[in-house]
């Protein structure tokens, strides 16, 4: 027979002490379970993502189809208001205002009836101020005026108005060869002067006279006007 022999109990160390269960814990899942449930969570989370996704592009498509639709919409009536509107202006109605606005060839013919004895005054003053300035006389003033009546324009040498022109230059000379000048032109004819002084600068004070004729008469509806030199 063995005998066995027992330790002593610790005297500091009480029954229940003695008796009591350790709490172990202890991962004992397989790698393999353990990675399967990870996957199925991001897998989850993939979906979760993707879902939302398709959803925002649905709505942004929904509300790009319904701004779509309006402009369509909104091009269609202003289409039909724009055919509407052309379609009143072939009415007789406003056929003559279209003509009109349009620059129409009844409104040319009109204007060109109505200004057939149009003078253009800034063209005539140019040709004589480019005479003055080709042979250096300085001109002080230019007054005029037309004809009582200014309806005999069928001849080349018919006369509309007169003109006054007052100047000045260095001598005589100067001013026998403007008045030349002015001789040669078409638009004015019968070059007179009337006075020619010498003033206390030393020049010559002038004046004179010049005849407009009918081929001063231009304008946008009727001729050309000529340019300075022609």
């Amino acid at each position: 027979m063995t005998t066995t022999a027992l330790m002593p109990v610790d005297p500091s160390v009480s029954p229940q002490q003695a008796a009591r269960v350790l709490s172990i814990r202890a991962d004992l899942l397989p790698p393999e379970i353990r990675d399967g449930r990870r996957s199925r969570k991001v897998r989850s989370l993939i979906a979760f993502v993707v879902l939302l996704v398709v959803a925002g592009l649905g709505v942004w498509y929904w509300q790009a189809t319904q701004a779509k639709q309006t402009a369509d919409e909104e091009y269609e009536q202003m289409f039909q208001t724009l055919t509407r509107t052309r379609a009143a202006q072939k009415t007789d109605e406003l056929k003559a205002l279209v003509e009109y606005q349009d620059g129409g060839k009844l409104l040319n013919t009109e204007l060109t009836a109505i200004l057939a004895d149009d003078l253009s005054w800034t063209n005539l003053l140019n040709l004589i101020q480019k005479e003055a300035a080709d042979e250096k006389v300085e001109l002080t003033e230019i007054s005029g005026g037309l004809s009582a009546e200014n309806s005999g324009t069928t001849s080349d040498s018919s006369t509309i108005g007169t003109l006054t022109i007052s100047g000045q230059a260095d001598n005589k000379k100067i001013v026998a060869d403007y008045v030349n000048d002015l001789g040669t032109l078409k638009h004015v004819t019968n070059p007179f002067v009337t006075s020619v002084n010498k003033v206390e600068t030393g020049r010559y004070a002038f004046s004179l006279t010049v005849t407009v004729t009918s081929e001063a008469l231009c304008g946008r509806f009727t001729s050309d006007c000529p340019k300075a030199g022609e």
